[in-house]
């Protein structure tokens, strides 16, 4: 999977969901994203790392998503089963996962603390822009900031450390008769 065709998916899949929900249009920003997903998996050099990975990015984000919208810190737009975030953010979990192995592999290689760093500032940066365009209400004071900053200079490492350690390829050896 070529690193930049990787990049520009997401963003375009990020773009795609977020602006679904001003347009009333998630059910086609889901199917459009699914698609590249799909895409993404029948090229990727690891499917089924690639899937597994997506499974627990998108089981984390539901969970910290769902908990910044319970405790009032961010709130998201759009069409969700009961009080967990909304479906179209669930995607942007999956496509991001599958990012680490590819766009954002370089953060594989670095210390963690880079990537904690690159969560503080970005990942705030991400709702910030969600909200500006028309998925979320965000009142941007410096608490709420504070919050998201901190739950992504925890999440994103931790993606990182289960994308690097988690599912390392193993070697199968057959002793000889």
């Amino acid at each position: 999977m070529n690193r930049f065709i990787n990049a520009i998916g997401f963003q375009i899949g990020w773009f795609v969901c977020i602006a679904s929900v001003r347009y009333d249009q998630e059910i086609l920003a889901l199917l459009f994203c699914g698609v590249l997903v799909g895409l993404h998996l029948f090229y990727s050099n690891a499917p089924l790392i690639d899937f597994k990975l997506s499974l627990i990015a998108l089981v984390l984000g539901v969970v910290v998503d769902s908990s910044l919208q319970y405790f009032s810190v961010i709130s998201f737009y759009g069409w969700g089963l009961g009080p967990l975030s909304p479906f179209w953010l669930w995607m942007v979990w999956v496509m991001f996962a599958l990012t680490l192995n590819y766009s954002l592999a370089f953060l594989l290689n670095r210390h963690l603390l880079l990537s904690a760093i690159a969560g503080l500032l970005f990942g705030p940066l991400s709702y910030i822009a969600g909200a500006k365009l028309g998925a979320a209400g965000f009142d941007n004071s410096l608490s709420h900031l504070a919050v998201l900053g901190m739950i992504w200079m925890l999440t994103l490492p931790a993606l990182v450390f289960i994308s690097k350690n988690s599912f390392l390829p193993t070697e199968v050896t057959h002793d000889a008769p």
